[in-house]
């Protein structure tokens, strides 16, 4: 099957698998540290009160004064939904529904979580709000081609389009452009001037936005362009984000043309509009435009979760792990928590980073009818309250260690890894992923290091040891092996770190 088909089948496959369960989990008792890391459960390789469900109205809600009688500080929590990209007109005016069940449960779910706080922290008064954006109706740039001015239709809008002077994706009269200036509009629309601590839960093509807006992200880079909220931006959530650029050559597009003319050759050929095919804009934004370098800085800068994942899922656009529409890979910065062995050309492995949340295809956190689509929710809405309250890992340091070839049954020498925590924070672990290298023809592929090989020592700072064993095979065998060593706030959660009114 051609290149060109293939993407014709994934846009027809996916009128909602757009790039774009049990109850359990809670929040853990008061003073319980036991839980440790925030696991991966994937195998390796505005505004609504908080009580009930969400109301349609923006507008605060209260978890109460557990001090008591006597002064109290009042913390705000605000989250704001941001959808991937759609395709048919009707999905695109509708595009505020995306991720109402991830609201939905964490809306729910919060007064639990909030009580188990404030019994640790007597005279808190917490207060929260939630809203879904909807960038295709919000205010426009009023910058637009001169052949595509719907609003609407912002994912038309490529370079060199007429009556507009761009010379890349990002700057005015663009979709990558259109994309983070409705975003900001859209914050500014659903809260309050003086709200604060916003977090940005963002599926797809949404979850870069949300990466760029608040890493100030303009057709120069990071910080090259004043969107006027990241001040007010606290954190990101990306949940299968498109987060890199597609167009790399490092990911494997199936078929002889690249990302960019694949995406484009839909067009032409399923129509525009009700068609239900990506625009030319979204396609340069999304093959040109990487949000790595965002990602990293507010990994660094603020808070990052990066929820990635992977499953058999078909059409793919892509070979090696993806979840339908995205690699691996491309879901999460090297910046965020999490490291993997990835499946990549060559019948070798790369590192893919971000915390594997579960085997979903890329629309089970927001299409009901997909298998999987409550198992995804409750997934991520576990991670992400753990990470509110219990957890807020940063990544202390990282790097790659390659092995010289280790004979069967010997090791490695032991490496030290990480160093002393950074200023208010403690030992939040260490990751470690890697590759068995199988040079020639009849030595077998590449190959996950198997866990079981390594001997990990986590030291008593943001610091640990690492030995491999090579235990498989009678060869000799090189490795490389990928770490993280993590810090913790010493409150433990992104709350702990925000401001108070």
């Amino acid at each position: 099957m051609s290149a060109r088909w293939i993407f014709i089948a994934l846009l027809l496959a996916l009128p909602a698998c757009q790039l774009d369960g049990e109850t359990g989990g809670g929040p853990p008792a008061p003073g319980d540290e036991s839980s440790g890391r925030p696991g991966d459960t994937g195998e390796s390789g505005g505004a609504d009160g908080v009580a009930g469900q969400p109301s349609e109205d923006d507008g605060f809600a209260s978890g109460g004064n557990a001090g008591g009688e006597g002064h109290s500080e009042t913390l705000e929590l605000h989250f704001l939904y941001v959808h991937g990209v759609k395709g048919c007109t009707g999905d695109r005016r509708d595009a505020e529904n995306s991720l109402d069940e991830l609201r939905a449960v964490i809306d729910a779910e919060l007064p639990a979580w909030f009580a188990a706080y404030q019994a640790e922290h007597p005279g808190v008064e917490l207060r929260t709000s939630s809203a879904h954006a909807n960038l295709y109706t919000a205010e426009p740039s009023g910058m637009q081609p001169s052949d595509s001015p719907d609003p609407l239709n912002m994912d038309d809008w490529e370079v060199g389009d007429p009556g507009c002077a761009a010379a890349v994706q990002g700057e005015p009269c663009t979709t990558a452009y259109e994309w983070r200036y409705r975003l900001a509009r859209e914050i500014e629309a659903h809260f309050p001037d003086d709200a604060r601590n916003i977090i940005l839960v963002g599926h797809s093509t949404g979850a870069r936005a949300a990466f760029e807006v608040a890493a100030n992200v303009g057709a120069g880079g990071v910080g090259s362009y004043d969107w006027g909220v990241q001040e007010r931006i606290a954190g990101v959530v990306s949940v299968q984000g498109m987060v890199d650029e597609l167009g790399s050559s490092k990911y494997n597009i199936a078929g002889p043309l690249s990302f960019d003319a694949t995406c484009k050759l839909s067009d032409p050929l399923l129509g525009l509009g009700d068609s239900c095919a990506q625009g030319n804009g979204w396609c340069e934004y999304a093959g040109r435009v990487s949000g790595f370098p965002a990602a990293d800085w507010v990994a660094a800068n603020k808070h990052a979760l990066m929820l990635s994942s992977y499953a058999s899922c078909s059409p793919s656009l892509f070979a090696g792990n993806t979840d339908g529409s995205l690699p691996f890979d491309a879901q999460a910065s090297p910046g965020a928590v999490g490291v993997h062995a990835t499946a990549a050309p060559g019948k070798t492995l790369r590192p893919a980073h971000g915390v594997n949340y579960g085997s979903f295809c890329h629309s089970a956190i927001v299409a009901p009818h997909i298998a999987g689509h409550e198992q995804a929710v409750r997934s991520a809405s576990e991670h992400i309250l753990r990470w509110l309250f219990v957890e807020a890992e940063r990544v202390a340091e990282a790097g790659t260690i390659t092995t010289e070839p280790i004979a069967f049954e010997r090791s490695s020498p032991t490496f030290a890894l990480g160093a002393e925590c950074p200023a208010a924070h403690a030992d939040g672990g260490v990751d470690v992923a890697g590759r068995c290298h199988h040079p020639g023809y009849f030595d077998g592929d590449d190959h996950a290091i198997d866990p079981a090989e390594l001997s990990i020592d986590d030291g008593p700072a943001c610091d640990a040891s690492l030995r491999w064993t090579q235990r498989h095979h009678g060869n000799r065998h090189a490795a490389t092996l990928w770490w993280k060593t993590y810090s913790l706030p010493t409150g433990g959660g992104v709350l702990d770190g925000l401001r108070f009114d």
